[in-house]
């Protein structure tokens, strides 16, 4: 099997380009002095930060149901990789019950689509397919909840966030992992994973008008090297890089629910309620700071 796996990465590399072009110039795309906040209410502004870490994304789900379960609903989302997802699916503005059956329903073959391409393995048109039906092709700027999808610019040195146009496109590339998924590009730029300069979007979260801003951290806390393989040891030092990157911002949310929740494989979905349930007995956790930040304001 591992030979097999070899010689097709091997073709993959040598036959580059094959894949369907991810080109989505229609996404509006700002820096965060760019951001406009959204109307001030007289209640304070609930803001959730979901933040990237791969399949420890189902972690999110857990947190969306304790929070619904205490009746604390967000006024703003931002999402970076896995946690763009889920700040899509949040941002529909359906239950917790409608969302977790969007995802039960979700096979893994409906997202990976492979790709012989030299710039990355799977292409991640499956996973735009997907948000763009859940959130039913509306414009990201139009979503019940107000939203941004964190990406990266390659020739910058900043976080972006994506306040406009297809769902799945921003999530697509928000999710891009280097290396791994083929890059977006964007009015000629190329475009990777958001989690390169901002793991949990609080920032972001922030200037879009979050008065209260929960980052839901799934990835920094409790780091585990792993140096299995090559593979393992390149991931283990994105996460290590991605983690020191997040630091500062990590100490600037309000509240910081962390699950410490370790799915055993980086590529499969694994157990999808040993995660759910994880989420939710973090963010149980912390509620009485939430509910105290809250009532405070």
């Amino acid at each position: 099997m591992k030979r097999l796996t070899c010689s097709v990465l091997a073709l993959a590399f040598a036959l580059g380009g094959c894949g369907e072009k991810n080109r989505y110039d229609d996404l509006r795309i700002v820096s965060r002095d760019q951001v406009v906040p959204i109307k001030r209410t007289q209640q304070p502004r609930i803001a959730i930060a979901f933040g990237g870490g791969g399949v420890r994304g189902f972690v999110h789900l857990g947190v969306i149901k304790a929070l619904e379960e205490a009746g604390i609903r967000a006024q703003i989302v931002t999402g970076t990789s896995a946690g763009s997802i889920a700040a899509a699916l949040y941002a529909t503005g359906k239950s917790y019950r409608e969302i977790e059956a969007s995802v039960r329903a979700l096979s893994e073959s409906e997202l990976r689509d492979l790709v012989l391409s030299t710039h990355g393995v799977i292409n991640g048109q499956g996973l735009r397919r997907w948000l763009d039906q859940v959130s039913g092709g509306v414009d990201i700027a139009a979503m019940p909840v107000p939203l941004g999808i964190t990406l990266t610019d390659l020739e910058r040195d900043e976080p972006l966030l994506a306040i406009g146009g297809s769902v799945g496109a921003a999530v697509q590339t928000s999710s891009s992992v280097p290396g791994v998924f083929v890059p977006v590009e964007i009015a000629g730029k190329r475009y990777v994973d958001g989690g390169v300069l901002s793991i949990v979007p609080i920032r972001f979260a922030r200037a879009m008008g979050g008065d209260i801003v929960i980052g839901v951290d799934i990835y920094c806390d409790d780091i585990k090297a792993r140096h299995d393989n090559m593979a393992m040891t390149m991931l283990s030092t994105f996460r290590l890089q991605s983690c020191v990157i997040a630091k500062e911002e990590l100490g600037e949310a309000d509240v910081l629910i962390r699950s410490n929740y370790d799915p055993g494989s980086v590529a499969r979905f694994g157990d999808l309620d040993a995660a759910i349930d994880a989420g939710y007995r973090a963010t149980q956790a912390v509620m009485p700071e939430i509910l105290a930040r809250i009532g405070a304001r």
